[in-house]
């Protein structure tokens, strides 16, 4: 697929793709809303495991109502009618969590083969949470910050609950047995007086090679991870929560690679991600100061004792 040509070919790609998989997708080209119903909730068959549907009836549901909106034109990037379709971030940005196949070109237009499909819905399941449905990141994500969702920087697809799209996820998500698809808890913390004491006062708050300071672009807002305080002294302990909470979703606990926080100011070269608006604090993972931050988030580094560089 040509870079070029991505926001253009989208539409073409959702038809393509109902084309192309020759089952019965929920959603056309529009929006869900502007359907004329939702899929029936999935059934378990007699071959269930204890908790609810087969493994081969969640894939199937899941690409036959659920992978076709991630294709759904929403808006494109720079557009002011809406959020762009969920594969301009998903597919081919670097430093996401989330990160789906991309389609495959056919005569169609583009279309995931059911090998993509079954990575993807590998990767999928990882945002979903059976035994407590509604927390389901896969639900929080595109829903409304004022209806209980949790910031995205796509954007919100869904100003509440009741939004058709939500609830065919949410049927899928209370099919699909509780014992396959929670979520482990995470087996370190990430310390907050270590954030508050060393990690943005030393870190985020300096610049580095003489490189602007985290703070100049991070301070508010939905990536407001490394916040000012309004006299130039030490944070609020309330100041530095929020900011602590903001950052949280860039970092995975005990996996410092896989975290974006880590992984964004990193050369490309050395690891990094290639999609950083900012500037590149580390050439490679052997800089001491990336190693202390990956300690931290690795569980190994707590309190208010800045060390083993700081």
């Amino acid at each position: 697929m040509n870079p070029k040509t991505k926001g253009r070919d989208l539409g073409g790609w959702a038809t393509g793709f109902c084309l192309v998989a020759g089952v019965g997708i929920l959603v056309g080209l529009g929006p869900v809303s502007e359907g004329s119903g939702l899929a029936e909730p999935l059934q378990a068959s007699t071959a269930t495991s204890p908790d609810g549907a087969t493994p081969q009836a969640a894939f199937d549901y899941y690409v036959q109502n659920i992978e076709p909106m991630f294709l759904r034109p929403r808006g494109y990037p720079g557009s002011t009618d809406g959020n762009p379709a969920c594969v301009m971030c998903h597919v081919w940005q670097t430093s996401v969590r989330f990160s789906l196949e991309e389609p495959t070109d056919t005569p169609d237009g583009g279309a995931w083969s059911e090998e993509q499909s079954r990575r993807n819905y590998e990767m999928v399941t990882q945002l979903v949470n059976a035994s407590d449905p509604e927390s389901s990141r896969l639900l929080t994500k595109p829903l409304a910050t004022a209806a209980g969702g949790a910031r995205h920087t796509g954007g919100n697809h869904w100003d509440s609950t009741e939004d058709p799209e939500y609830q065919v996820i949410l049927d899928w998500v209370r099919a699909l047995p509780a014992a396959e698809f929670t979520p482990a808890e995470p087996e370190v913390a990430v310390d907050f007086e270590y954030y508050r004491s060393c990690v943005h006062p030393n870190v985020l708050s300096v610049g580095n090679y003489g490189q602007l300071a985290c703070t100049s672009c991070h301070a508010g807002g939905s990536a407001g991870f490394a916040p000012r305080s309004a006299d130039g002294a030490g944070l609020t302990v309330a100041q530095a929560r929020q900011g602590f909470e903001a950052l949280q979703r860039l970092i995975v606990p005990g996996d410092p690679v896989g975290s974006r926080f880590l992984r964004k100011p990193l050369h490309p070269d050395g690891g990094g991600a290639y999609a950083h608006n900012g500037v590149r604090r580390w050439q490679n993972r052997s800089d001491p100061e990336w190693q202390t931050l990956a300690a931290w988030i690795r569980g190994e580094v707590t309190g208010s004792e800045c060390s083993p560089i700081y």
